[in-house]
Parts: C-alpha cells; sequence; structure tokens
C-alpha cells in the first residue's frame, strides 16, 4: 500500500512536517474505513469485485508505486510489449484492490470450505499428532493472508510476520480484520529471536518473503540478484524444521486454492549452513517464479525489488541482442 493515498504528490514534504503527516494519516484512515466499510456490507465476492474496481482506479494515480510496479514486471517479464505490461500493471493494481475489500471478510472465508481449498502434496509434519512445527514461506500474491486462514483449518498454531503500514492508524485498523486469521502476528523488524522462540515452543512460524531485504543476500530471482532474506531457511536449518513453500490461487472472485508444497531441503549439505540456506531460498525463488507467471496480475509487487539500473542493463542487453542479429 502507498505511504500516503491521498496526497501522494506531497509525500516527501509530509515527511518533514509532523502536522501534514498527522492530517495526511487520518485522512487516508477514512478513505480505508469507507472502503472497507462498504465492502463488509456487501455480498463477499461482490465486494471482491468491488475492490477491483477501486484499484483499478485509485492504484494508476499513486504515480510513484505505479513507476515500481512497472518496473518490477518489465524485469520479471521482459518479452512482453511496453502495451502488455501496462495492461498488466493496471490487472495487478485491481487484484490489489481485491485484498483490501476482502479484509472484513476473512473470517468468511476461513470458515467457508467452499471459498478455501486446500492441497497438500506431501504429508505435512505440523498436522501429525506429534505437532512438529513447520516454516511456511509465501509470495504477495492472489490474498496472501489467507494462508494463515489454511493454518486455522489445518489445527496448526502459528506465528506469522507482518508488515505494518508507515500509518500506524490504518496499522491498527488492519490488525482489527486480522484477527479474523487466527494467528499470532509479529512486526518483521527484529522478528528473528521471536520466530525462533516460537518454534522451540511447537508453533509453526509464516512469512511473505518476496520483498527485497536490505541486509539480505544477492539471490537471482527471475534471472537478476536480488537481496533476499535467508532466515527462514536458517530457522529451518537450526532447528530441524521443514521449510514449506505455500501458494495461493485466486480461483474466482473471492475463492482460493492453497497448496503445501513440498519442503525445500539443501541441495548440498556439505556446505555450511549460510551457504545451504542461499541455497534452499533460491530453490524458494524458483518456486515463486513459477507460481508468478501462471498468474502475473496476481503479484502484488509495490516495493522495488532490483537496483534501478537493472532495466537499462535489459535494454542494453537487447540492444545487442538486435545489434548481433542484424550484423549476421
Amino acid at each position: 500500500m502507498a505511504e500516503f493515498i491521498v496526497g501522494n504528490s506531497l509525500s516527501k514534504w509530509a515527511r518533514d512536517h509532523q502536522v501534514v503527516r498527522a492530517l495526511l494519516w487520518r485522512l487516508d484512515v477514512v478513505i480505508v474505513w469507507l472502503i472497507t466499510r462498504l465492502a463488509r456490507l456487501l455480498p463477499i465476492d461482490v465486494a471482491s469485485r468491488f475492490g477491483d474496481s477501486i484499484g483499478s482506479w485509485i492504484g494508476p494515480k499513486l504515480k510513484k508505486k505505479t513507476a515500481i510496479f512497472r518496473a518490477n514486471m518489465v524485469i520479471a517479464f521482459p518479452e512482453l510489449s511496453n502495451v502488455e505490461i501496462d495492461n498488466l500493471v493496471a490487472r495487478a493494481w485491481g487484484r490489489s484492490g481485491r485484498v483490501l475489500a476482502e479484509y472484513p471478510h476473512l473470517e468468511t472465508i476461513l470458515k467457508d470450505d467452499e471459498r478455501l481449498i486446500i492441497d497438500i502434496l506431501e504429508p505435512l509434519k505440523a498436522c501429525n499428532k506429534t505437532a512438529k512445527p513447520c516454516v511456511i514461506v509465501t509470495a504477495h500474491q492472489s490474498n496472501w493472508e489467507v494462508v494463515c486462514s489454511a493454518l486455522a483449518k489445518l489445527g496448526i498454531r502459528n506465528v506469522s510476520l507482518y508488515s505494518p503500514p508507515t500509518n500506524p492508524l490504518l496499522d491498527r485498523m488492519l490488525l482489527e480484520s486480522r484477527q479474523a486469521l487466527n494467528s499470532d502476528l509479529l512486526p518483521r523488524d527484529n522478528s528473528a529471536r521471536l520466530l525462533m522462540r516460537a518454534l522451540k515452543k511447537g508453533q509453526s512460524v509464516a512469512m511473505v518473503m518476496d520483498r527485497r531485504v536490505d541486509e539480505g543476500k544477492l539471490i537471482r530471482f527471475f534471472g537478476h540478484d536480488k537481496l533476499s532474506t535467508i532466515m527462514p531457511a536458517k530457522l529451518a536449518l537450526k532447528l530441524n524444521c521443514d521449510l514449506v513453500p505455500v501458494q495461493v490461487k485466486r480461483l474466482q472472485d473471492a475463492h482460493y486454492r492453497v497448496t503445501f508444497h513440498p519442503p525445500i531441503v539443501p541441495e548440498n549439505t556439505d556446505f555450511d549452513e549460510t551457504a545451504q540456506a542461499i541455497n534452499m531460498i533460491q530453490q524458494v525463488h524458483q518456486e515463486f517464479e513459477h507460481w508468478i507467471r501462471q498468474q502475473p496480475e496476481d503479484w502484488f509487487c509495490s516495493k522495488r525489488l532490483w537496483p534501478k539500473n537493472t532495466i537499462h542493463h535489459i535494454k542494453e542487453a537487447d540492444s545487442d541482442a538486435d545489434t548481433e542479429s542484424y550484423a549476421s
């Protein structure tokens, strides 16, 4: 979500002026409250389609975020034309609006078996009577919030990381809706020790991890190095837990299929722990790429994932390829 919805063009100025920032925060809360309040009054599928319309309308007006969306899509899908990229970004904004409008209906999604189909491709240890915890990783795709709903439906006690919005008022509002997830929520920053403590208590931990992490390791994603967290893999290795990628696929409106894929294991256990963790996250990235290519419009890539000069290098490579083709 953008730092500011109202006054997005004033964001730089607002960061330096507390009164302006507080005013914009309150205006944003009013807008989100109105959208979610109306969505709550609508049948869930109608609310989802309403969110699509709102996202398609508001999203493109957030120029900086749209530029980041577009840059990420160009890097991930270099084969698409400019028109195809623009259409893809517009559809992605609509899907992000669906996620917002579905917040008031998270409890309905949890309780309605027809809205939440769960596939487990390999026996999940966390479902056993001995209840061995696992580390769950997923991407910002479809409605990633329903991973917690699936864990609740399976009876798996869990702690989930989330990224609080910059606006603390909006954070409190969204946390109220997230109570329906039946999950203990932890802010993402400085969370490693708390997650390890949860695993030792027998709770599984879940996190969305396709974003760039400044203190992360360089790992390939869509053919380019991205700073990525290796914390999920390190936790799994340290505590001998499964690292389980979980895919969320939107079927139609507010109907989902949540698939628990086979655990990721290091390809070479002779490597040291860090090297094994990097290898495991590389495998996770490959899973994410496959899922995103299936439904690219459902990928919420609103944060810059690669360095700004990555697109420049892609264009240079394309230009060199065209020159070689012409010369031959």
